[in-house]
């Protein structure tokens, strides 16, 4: 916090207090922008701050000293959201899908590897974690809403390893955890899903489904003859042992 207060302080370049007065803001080594403002009867501000000081030269540029101690601006947090594609595209390059959206990091948990790796492709069957500012508000339905999709000769199909899987729905409807996993039925325990964001950058899942529960233990403990599985949402898979998801 230090370090980012003392950047916003200094700028790239010489300016003198005339250089100022005619600028509109000025941009900080700590990448943020302060505003100037020039009253009529001459005096400056930066931000809120007067510079009652101006042009005291030193040996690596010039100083104006001011009234106050200018704080950066807070950044908007960023929100983790778990999202799938429950189609194969024709392009399916990230680069592509991802086009105009403004996110700091996109991971797939591999479980061959037991790694979240960065993914160059997005496809279907496969849950995925964007990071993204507060302000993008990003919905994977929206986002694909009109993305050419491959007409696949072949449904998709992935081996799941055993311990937890990320993994979407194949079907763009909402339908019940039992009939979404029919193919692995005997393979897992639980599934987990899906994802709420909140503003604090932080979140919750939804529901837990239990393989072989039917009813519901709590109000978010139940069957997976009850858990829901929606399209464009992500989900953990807890498998026993290797299957293949299709």
């Amino acid at each position: 916090m230090l370090t980012e207060i003392l950047l916003y302080h200094v700028a790239d370049g010489k300016l003198m207090a005339a250089d100022v007065a005619n600028l509109t803001n000025i941009t900080t080594l700590q990448e943020s922008n302060i505003t100037v403002n020039v009253t009529e009867d001459g005096r400056v501000f930066v931000d809120e701050a007067e510079i009652i000081v101006a042009d005291v030269e030193a040996s690596n540029g010039v100083i104006h000293a001011i009234d106050a101690v200018l704080i950066p601006p807070e950044e908007p947090p960023l929100i983790w959201y778990f999202f799938s594609i429950p189609f194969e595209a024709e392009n399916t390059t990230v680069e592509s899908l991802l086009e105009g959206v403004d996110y700091n990091a996109l991971l797939y948990y591999n479980a061959t590897s037991e790694l979240f790796e960065t993914p160059t492709d997005l496809e279907p069957l496969k849950g995925y974690w964007i990071n993204a500012p507060a302000t993008v508000e990003f919905d994977a339905s929206e986002q694909f809403a009109e993305t050419e999709r491959k007409v696949a000769a072949v449904p998709p199909s992935m081996k799941l390893n055993q311990g937890w899987n990320a993994i979407g729905s194949p079907v763009e409807e909402a339908l019940p955890a039992d009939t979404i996993l029919l193919s692995i039925t005997d393979y897992y325990s639980k599934v987990i899903g899906p994802w709420v964001p909140d503003e604090e950058g932080t979140g919750t899942y939804a529901f837990v489904g239990y393989n072989g529960l039917n009813g519901t233990l709590n109000e978010n403990q139940v069957g997976t003859d009850i858990f829901e599985v929606a399209p464009y949402e992500g989900y953990w898979v807890y498998m026993k042992e290797e299957g293949g998801f299709a």
